[in-house]
């Protein structure tokens, strides 16, 4: 969008010297306005379908996360294997009041790839507890105790 802006600006001051170009400028900034339109859509609705098909539950044993509308992909993570849980933000989540709630395992692209997308900020914080929570009860239930040593 940024570049076609600047094809638009580099259009005029060429048509501002002094020839004739009119008539070509109108269409070339009509061509260029038609096609941002045109990638604001196609994005507005790529958008829309990666809402559509977004979806994660937490089972009592492990999270699944189905997303992706073209290439879909679903991670299932079990419980015992989340290292840590974090809320974060990125530019655009900023700017809309939206959060990230990633989930880190021992995989090197876990945080990327495991992560539930756009929750307001008292959903993300309740996420996050409960998700440790979970975790917690789920490595305790493992644990398998250690008999006391009798004294000598």
């Amino acid at each position: 969008m940024i570049l076609l802006l600047i094809i638009l600006g580099v259009l005029v001051a060429v048509s501002s010297s002094g020839t004739d170009t009119g008539g070509w400028l109108g269409i070339a900034t009509l061509g260029i306005f038609g096609l941002m339109f045109f990638i604001l859509l196609v994005v507005y609705l790529y958008q829309r379908w990666y809402y559509a098909v977004y979806f994660y539950d937490l089972t009592p044993d492990y999270i699944v996360i189905k997303k992706g509308p073209i290439t879909p992909q679903e991670i299932t993570i079990p419980y015992e294997r989340i290292q840590d849980v974090y809320v974060d933000q990125d530019l655009l989540d900023r700017i809309f009041g939206l959060y990230d709630v990633h989930l880190s395992s021992a995989t090197i692209s876990s945080g990327m790839a495991a992560h539930i997308d756009g929750v307001e900020k008292p959903a993300a914080d309740g996420l996050r507890a409960m998700l440790l929570q979970t975790v917690s009860e789920c490595i305790s239930k493992k644990r398998v105790p250690v008999p006391p040593q009798p004294q000598q």
